[in-house]
């Protein structure tokens, strides 16, 4: 059997970055070269980045994707290149992997199937080609080809292709004879999906019964959107090499000689590209952190997820730092503890040199001589109390920012709300009560913390960090212009009732099982609370809302499971009748579906937040909504 040294690389790219991503792609190739690789399979859209969003419809794009290509042809006389990138044929935009070998292009592949749902919209901008569709561009191939070298030949199938089931283009590669398939795909993290996609490639693998190269994209690519960096060559059900996931390194490569069957009988549909010579080769993998396999790994994936989704956005926005208002509560706890997170990661695998380096336009960074004082300069936390606040969280957020090591302040602003009252009270010629103004009194409070904040975040060119998670998202439990102003909001794709648990698990067990946050001690004994509302009535979330996880799964069966209003309370005396009598039941589904329904536009405000779970309420990337409806309560039964 002939072999053949085959390499996959991850890479983090930054859509429209067009210099950057080609010497990104440049240096993997020089790797994978120094590996003595015969091919490297880099990332789906790799050359523009994938988040470009309406433009690529731009001809600008599209031109300056193809002039990068044949910058990279000079690379690619003994190696094959597989380049992602848009092409327009025939008045129609195509998703298309560029193969490039020899000094030139080979050949372009397009994509058959559009992922078209969820955080994914590329049917907007592409069209799918259809299977088995052959013509050429130029002189050049366009459609579904194989590709052969020496006597070895090989398929592609793009991202979307491969999870199609009996309907991936694996089927008809198998049929047609490939030694090998290579996927490029850009598929972004979620919980435990990594796993899923290391059984597409094994599965892709058996079907043509040969070896498969699969490479993701890695990181905060454009905002939302986090990439895990996972790449994987497997064959004969193995796991021949891998990368670790979640790098702070700009580039991954790994490597594998396979040993694979011939496919030489000419066909139409085989572009033969000239011999192959296997010299003497490296393989490259990476070892498979401990983590991975661990019964905390949903935790691991969070902390390490959101950790990389904040440096990485913290240094594609040229920002200086992060500031926080730290109200000692759970979420803006969590907040915190992944800024710190995201510096303890980046300095393991980085080292001090390697943060200065990519932080280098930071202009203070240079005086820091270490990483406890660059915390001290990047995260700024403030707490900021009322009459309302409580001693409690008070000493919650001053413990956890000496902890983490954040420049912490304190400041009073009863002065401030007392202010505007007073302004609204001569106004209305009325004096502000509990008992007639309660929304009022509590926002007021809420929105007065938001300049102080701001103004710290553009005193010190750094971003200011929203605190909302995603359970009170979806009730609008909320201040618009107060706790929900940022720039960014790192939470707001999880729910209240895994945060806290999370938050437990980063104070008790910690990265890796040993790197804990042993200041969250003292919010993970506190009961969720607002704290706006005097003291003496002992406000708390729950009791205003419903409890966290009746909550999340109205929610979780209302948006992700399509479940009819009727149907969703059915689900909840099922799961819930045997805790709360109908009538409670019935008071929180009337409740939820209410304020579901008339806080869509605080959802369209929100912050851009990170995609971490199998879905979320973001209306710009996934769960779109009316802003105006009748409510879906009154489909329920009173």
């Amino acid at each position: 059997m002939p072999k053949i040294h085959l390499a996959a690389g991850v890479l983090n790219q930054t859509p429209l970055d067009w210099e950057g991503n080609y010497q990104r792609i440049k240096a993997a190739i020089q790797v994978a070269q120094g590996a003595g690789a015969n091919l490297l399979c880099l990332p789906e859209m790799c050359l523009t980045g994938y988040g470009c969003e309406d433009q690529f419809f731009s001809p600008f794009t599209q031109q300056k994707a193809q002039e990068y290509l044949e910058k990279l042809l000079v690379y690619s006389a003994d190696i094959v290149l597989l380049v992602g990138l848009p092409y327009r044929f025939e008045s129609n935009l195509y998703n298309v992997i560029g193969v490039l070998y020899k000094g030139k292009v080979q050949a372009y592949i397009p994509k058959q199937y559009l992922a078209n749902e969820g955080l994914h919209y590329e049917a907007r901008w592409f069209t799918a080609w259809p299977a088995g569709k052959r013509t050429s561009v130029d002189g050049i191939p366009f459609g579904d080809y194989r590709l052969g070298i020496g006597e070895i030949s090989f398929g592609i199938e793009i991202c979307q292709d491969a999870w199609e089931g009996d309907n991936r283009p694996a089927h008809a590669l198998a049929k047609r004879g490939v030694s090998f398939i290579c996927n490029p795909t850009a598929s972004h993290f979620s919980f435990a999906k990594s796993k899923v996609r290391k059984k597409l490639a094994l599965e892709g693998a058996k079907i043509i019964q040969g070896g498969y190269v699969f490479a993701n994209l890695l990181g905060n690519e454009s905002g939302r959107t986090i990439f895990d960096g996972d790449a994987y060559l497997v064959q004969n059900g193995q796991t021949l090499a891998q990368t670790s996931r979640f790098s702070f390194q700009d580039s991954q490569v790994i490597a594998h000689t396979f040993d694979v069957r011939e496919f030489t009988n000419p066909a139409d549909d085989l572009i033969h590209m000239g011999p192959f010579i296997c010299p003497k080769s490296q393989n490259i993998s990476s070892e498979v952190p401990s983590w991975e396999a661990d019964k905390y790994s949903k935790d691991e994936e969070f902390a390490r997820s959101i950790a990389l989704g904040l440096w990485d956005y913290l240094r594609k926005s040229h920002s200086n730092g992060f500031v926080i208002s730290l109200s000692g509560g759970a979420d803006s706890s969590a907040i915190a503890s992944l800024c710190a997170t995201a510096v303890h990661l980046a300095a393991l695998e980085l080292g001090w040199s390697g943060i200065q380096s990519r932080l280098a336009y930071i202009p203070w960074i240079s005086s820091c001589l270490n990483e406890k004082e660059f915390i001290g300069k990047l995260i700024t936390t403030l707490y900021q109390g009322t009459v309302n606040s409580s001693e409690e969280t008070r000493k919650s957020a001053a413990e956890l920012a000496g902890c983490i090591g954040s420049a912490h302040h304190e400041i009073e602003i009863d002065s401030l709300v007392q202010g505007y009252q007073a302004l609204i009270e001569k106004t209305i010629q009325r004096p502000l009560t509990w008992a007639e103004d309660d929304i009022t009194l509590q926002n007021v409070q809420a929105r007065v913390r938001a300049p102080s904040a701001w103004m710290l975040a553009n005193i010190k060119n750094a971003l200011l960090l929203a605190t909302s998670n995603r359970s009170e998202a979806s009730v609008g439990y909320a201040t618009m212009d107060g706790d929900t102003s940022g720039s960014i909001s790192p939470i707001a794709g999880i729910d209240k009732t895994y945060l806290r648990s999370w938050l437990k698990w980063m104070e008790k067990i910690g990265l890796d099982g040993s790197w804990r946050i042993s200041g969250l001690s003292y919010v993970n004994r506190l009961e969720p609370s607002a704290e706006l509302r005097p003291l003496d009535t002992k406000q708390v979330d729950e009791e205003d809302l419903m409890p966290y996880s009746i909550l999340n799964s109205l929610e979780r069966w209302s948006f992700y499971e399509h479940q009819s209003p009727a149907a969703c309370f059915e689900s909840l005396k099922n799961g819930y009748g045997s805790l709360f009598s109908e009538k409670q039941l019935n008071g929180f589904i009337h409740r939820f579906f209410s304020l579901w329904a008339r806080n869509q536009w605080k959802r369209e405000r929100y912050a851009p937040g990170f995609h971490v779970d199998d879905y979320s309420l973001d209306p710009k990337s996934w769960l779109r909504f009316p802003i105006l409806s009748a409510g879906l309560e009154k489909d329920l039964p009173q």
